[in-house]
């Protein structure tokens, strides 16, 4: 009998201390808020979708039309992220190599060509470029007699992706040129891949090494030996991605999870490598549709599932959540955020990714709160038109009610 009123005292006190977990008051104050915030909109003709769950216990604090199809903007870029850090790892390096296909350079002289070749750094520039350069002058390479080659064959040849693809999407002026050989990201360049080639010429030049022969464009011969490398850290690359919604580097890492899946990468392999990995961690695939990494065509569709549950994917993975949330946007700090929520309760403690399209707002991400909890978010504005900033408004409201939440 001692044990049996033992087992049940125990069972008594582990019930109520789970019941003690939240207090319904505090969650019903929570949810009084933010409906005083998102029912206006609503009521006003412009499709709104919100949702916000404790991260530790799974709980949905508040939720609002969560099914509702809506167009994400620049958030996907949280897809392309996590994708990029869970397929890739956080201790991955972007690399950039120049080969030859000469077997002995001991001599001084590369009797042959060499070949910069990318493998889809979208930040590779003028300084690496440099880098490249000294390391071949500290080699002792005083003479080059063949081309030096650009290959640019790790991704495929369709530079302006979904530009013009879809009637009524985002302009071509606004698309990006993607390739795996990117250079000081890609800005006003007819070709970026010759163009670090040219400028790998130069640097070389001016170290006194002769060339012989021509920049070219071409593709590296199997067999050829590295002699030279330069990379950039995944961390930096998507941090940079995310903080600063470069479109740019969010196609390109796109393309880069394509290539994973076999070379030449491409928008259509990394949509399939996206698919695959969102399906892994329990989203619908009816659900979504993501056609390309950064948010720039208005034909990608979410809703708030697949971010709640991309989040709380990232958020339950230890050895991968603080490199993706300070990947993030903080609030008041850095990034986009940098001028939101500046004075207030939510600033340094919202870790975010804003979307801007035309009559599109977005942001998404996580909040720290009152008991040093996180919370996960998602909060989209679709078909207002005109100026965001009132959408922005609402969504920094949101984020200060979830900074002030207590569970108990």
């Amino acid at each position: 009998m001692k044990q049996l009123r033992l087992v049940f005292l125990l069972v008594l006190f582990t019930s109520l201390a789970f019941g003690q977990k939240f207090s319904e008051s505090n969650i019903t104050a929570l949810q009084d808020a933010l409906d005083s915030l998102i029912k206006p909109v609503k009521e006003s003709g412009i499709k709104v979708s919100c949702k916000v769950v404790h991260a530790d216990y799974n709980k949905t604090l508040y939720e609002f039309d969560p099914e509702e199809p809506m167009i994400p903007a620049s958030i996907t870029k949280l897809i392309t992220c996590a994708c990029s850090y869970s397929k890739l790892g956080q201790s991955y390096n972007i690399p950039t190599i120049i080969y030859t296909d000469d077997n002995n350079i001991n001599d001084g002289v590369i009797n042959g060509n060499l070949y910069l070749k990318g493998f889809g750094d979208p930040d590779l520039n003028s300084g690496d470029i440099q880098k490249l350069a000294e390391i071949l002058y500290d080699k002792g390479i005083k003479e080059i007699t063949g081309n030096i080659v650009a290959d640019e064959t790790y991704f495929d040849a369709d530079y302006k992706t979904l530009s013009g693809n879809y009637n009524g999407d985002t302009g071509p002026s606004y698309w990006p040129y993607i390739t795996a050989l990117s250079f000081n990201k890609n800005e006003g360049k007819f070709n970026p891949a010759t163009e670090a080639a040219y400028y790998l010429s130069s640097e070389l030049s001016s170290k006194s090494v002769s060339l012989q022969g021509s920049v070219i464009s071409g593709i590296t011969p199997k067999g050829a030996k590295e002699i030279a490398q330069v990379n950039h850290a995944i961390f930096d690359v998507l941090s940079y991605m995310c903080k600063e919604s470069d479109n740019h580097s969010a196609i390109t890492m796109f393309k880069l999870l394509g290539a994973l899946k076999d070379t030449p990468g491409s928008i259509d392999k990394g949509r399939e490598v996206v698919i695959s990995f969102l399906g892994e961690i329990g989203v619908n695939r009816y659900s979504y549709e993501i056609l390309e990494g950064s948010g720039l065509t208005r034909y990608n569709k979410v809703n708030a599932d697949v971010y709640i549950k991309l989040l709380k994917f990232m958020y339950d993975d230890r050895f991968l959540f603080d490199y993706f949330m300070n990947s993030l946007s903080i609030a008041g700090k850095d990034g986009t955020l940098k001028n939101r929520m500046k004075g207030t309760i939510a600033e340094g403690n919202v870790f975010a990714k804003t979307g801007t399209l035309n009559s599109v707002s977005a942001l998404s991400g996580y909040v720290i709160d009152q008991d040093s909890e996180v919370l996960i978010f998602y909060c989209v504005m679709n078909g207002f038109g005109g100026n965001a900033t009132a959408m922005r408004d609402v969504q920094d409201m949101v984020c200060i009610y979830m900074a002030n939440f207590r569970r108990n």
